[in-house]
């Protein structure tokens, strides 16, 4: 690792950070204009159609067979919904039938009309079908606007700390180690365009912290090697080479095991909720956080620090003589 010389690769590293900013911000506005959403919005965020049918207990004592007579009439239309749901209401039940917002209304109106004829069909009947459109907007989530909130109280924090426990050229790097990674994670989601939710707010909290875990073992191996006199005696190049290869493996290891442990807690509530689509989406947005948060601490942030050191280390110098 030492060999590669990330001391000096600082151009080559903005020039490809540059490159997945600018590549994610382009195709993220192209979608925009033509596909409805800078990023790619998962059904839990696109607007969508309804069918709820209530029905009496006493009328239907088979849910079964009601979703047999609803399944007839949306065949007869030529409509089909991607998830249904069963809930329970007084002396009764009730059922949703959710359609993507690309399925023609006409027809699933029609579907619900059949269906309302043919729950009524007797002058006892009680139960109805009703047609809905729900129209969502996205970027309203309080998860999002909670995640945003304890990103940048934990970027706060972080500069504070260690501003206070290393140098302030080192909470000047780990403050632009944040705001890097972060821009690198929603960079990669506008160009995979991955499906995301709600849950992307969680991995942008969980980038930050990862990004905090990879700069404390940097900057910690960093200040203890400069009680070393014979390490404090080289330049700030080789410094910043010796220590991204021995803290390297410490950064990738912390990634991957945060990583994995979000991923299973997600595995866990699809397994719960039955739902295979759950798992895809989270499972590919925690890769792109770690590559986000591996590319970004190791590779990106040495060569950066260096130079910040050696603005510092002028700056001081110059003051020094002055007095």
């Amino acid at each position: 690792m030492t060999n590669l010389k990330l001391s000096s690769k600082m151009h080559i590293m903005v020039a490809l950070t540059a490159a997945i900013i600018a590549i994610g911000f382009a195709m993220g506005m192209i979608f925009q204009f033509v596909a409805n959403g800078y990023f790619n919005y998962g059904q839990e965020n696109s607007s969508y159609q309804t069918v709820v049918v209530d029905y009496a207990v006493v009328e239907f004592d088979d849910r079964d067979e009601l979703i047999k007579l609803c399944d007839e009439e949306f065949d007869k239309a030529g409509v089909k919904y991607y998830s249904s749901n069963y809930g329970s209401i007084d002396m009764g039940g009730e059922l949703t039938f959710t359609f993507a917002n690309s399925v023609d209304g006409a027809k699933i109106q029609s579907a619900s009309d059949a269906i309302h004829e043919r729950l009524n069909a007797s002058a006892t009947a009680s139960s109805n079908a009703s047609y809905h459109v729900v129209n969502t907007q996205h970027g309203t989530w309080k998860t999002v606007t909670y995640g945003a909130i304890a990103v940048a109280a934990a970027i706060a924090f972080q500069f504070i700390y260690f501003a206070v426990r290393y140098r302030l050229t080192m909470a000047f790097a780990a403050l632009l180690a944040n705001v890097h990674n972060l821009a690198i994670f929603i960079s990669l989601l506008a160009i995979t365009r991955v499906p995301i939710g709600s849950s992307v707010a969680v991995f942008g909290v969980l980038t930050v912290l990862m990004t905090m875990i990879g700069c404390c073992l940097f900057f910690d191996k960093m200040r203890k090697n400069l009680k070393d006199e014979k390490f404090a005696s080289l330049g700030v190049g080789e410094q910043v080479d010796t220590c991204v290869g021995a803290s390297l493996v410490n950064t990738v290891t912390s990634s991957v095991a945060v990583t994995a442990i979000a991923v299973l807690l997600f595995v866990l509530l699809a397994i719960s909720a039955l739902s295979v689509q759950m798992i895809i989406s989270p499972v590919v947005i925690a890769l792109i956080c770690a590559v986000a948060n591996v590319y970004g601490t190791a590779f990106f942030i040495p060569p950066v620090y260096a130079r910040f050191k050696r603005i510092g280390d002028d700056f001081k110098a110059k003051h020094t003589n002055k007095k």
